[in-house]
């Protein structure tokens, strides 16, 4: 694989990443304004789309940032030997991983929780 064509599925799968957070974010938005302003009581509904978002936000940008983590270990020696290389194996990808997916639960479980009473 060359370097430039790693760097394209790179930079494919960041911006995926990202465009996966701001989705979910914006949908826990838009949850957050239903549950508020909507009809109290329960709603089967809801809860589901509440439980589908937040289960999407953790395995779809869990998955982006799996396939990053695996690329930056799967770099040729020239390029780990580089500034850049060097650079990219010091993130802690696994980190943001586990605190974007425990912050996107986090999320799930607040909404569920004023849906529920």
């Amino acid at each position: 694989m060359t370097p430039e064509f790693r760097q394209t599925i790179v930079q494919g799968r960041i911006n995926n990443y990202y465009e996966i957070m701001r989705t979910s974010i914006f949908t826990f938005t838009g949850l957050a304004a239903i549950i508020q302003l909507g009809p109290d009581g329960y709603s089967a509904p809801l809860t589901m789309l509440v439980v589908a978002v937040t289960a999407y936000a953790i395995l779809a940008g869990g998955t982006a940032l799996d396939d990053v983590i695996n690329l930056a270990e799967d770099m040729d020696d020239d390029m780990a030997q580089s500034a850049y290389g060097k650079g990219v194996k010091a993130r802690n990808i696994p980190m943001l991983k586990m605190i974007s997916s425990g912050l996107m639960a986090l999320i799930g479980v607040a909404e569920l929780f004023a849906i529920f009473t």
